[in-house]
């Protein structure tokens, strides 16, 4: 996690795992849609499973696009209300009791496989959090605050990164965002997304 802090604003950057475990569960099994907010480019997983079923992949689409929504709501509430832990509709032991059949089996199948990816020196999580760490959030409210000839208002801003899956940065709601380090320039060099964000808030 990078916490950026300054007198007038806070800026909270994180890759967190219950996120990138959906994302990773969805190239593992070719669930990402192909609408936005979403993109199919760059979909890695170091478990590749094909799925024969028909019903069965027509049932995965459905329920892992609601399991992401409802993960994105968790993440977006726990935002807002400056909480953190998991999501309620994430397991970091493994077991998804509370999704429905057949995503459930498909998530316990996976995990093993996410977290020695996710956890490994040169893994997910190290090259999610390499990305995340070169992003520059006091020069972008620097150049703002030079714009307006005077300190920001005070404000707070929580980010979410995901190694890919998504096309560009997703604005949940005012405070809260997503982005995937796949398309660095989409996402962590993106600017003028930066500035635009910075202006709205402050």
């Amino acid at each position: 996690m990078y916490t950026g802090i300054q007198p007038s604003w806070r800026l909270n950057a994180d890759a967190p795992m219950d996120l990138n475990f959906a994302v990773y569960v969805a190239c593992s099994f070719d669930l990402i849609p192909d609408t936005p907010p979403f993109s199919r480019e760059q979909m890695w997983s170091a478990y590749c499973h094909e799925t024969r079923d028909v019903r069965e992949q027509e049932a995965l689409v459905g329920q892992w696009l609601q399991w992401w929504n409802d993960l994105v709501v968790d993440r977006a509430r726990m935002a807002s209300d400056h909480e953190g832990g998991w999501s309620k509709h994430f397991a970091p032991n493994g077991r998804f009791d509370g999704l429905e059949e057949p995503l459930r089996t498909r998530c316990e199948e996976v995990f093993r496989s996410f977290s020695d990816w996710w956890g490994h020196t040169a893994g997910g999580q190290q090259g999610v959090n390499y990305w995340v760490s070169l992003l520059d959030f006091h020069s972008i409210v620097y150049l703002v605050e030079n714009e307006i000839a005077a300190p920001v208002r005070p404000f707070e801003l929580t980010v979410d990164f995901v190694y890919t899956g998504l096309a560009n940065v997703v604005d949940v709601h005012p405070t809260y965002a997503m982005m995937s380090v796949h398309q660095p320039t989409l996402s962590v060099y993106n600017k003028e997304w930066w500035l635009a964000k910075v202006r709205e808030l402050a």
